[in-house]
């Protein structure tokens, strides 16, 4: 399952607002985010569990 690229786009401009200035930090969470997302999205027992992105 692809993961929609709206949704990471909407949880890194989040990580934006709560540490502006941190560019470093925002693709390191950029390029972890882009892989575990989809994870968590594709397997329905995190979303009974209530992990939300």
């Amino acid at each position: 399952m692809a993961f929609a690229g709206n949704d990471l786009n909407d949880f890194m401009e989040g990580v934006k607002k709560r540490s502006p200035g941190e560019t470093e930090f925002h693709q390191a969470v950029q390029e972890v985010a882009a892989t575990i997302l989809p994870y968590i999205e594709d397997k329905p027992e995190y979303k009974l569990s209530l992990i939300h992105i």
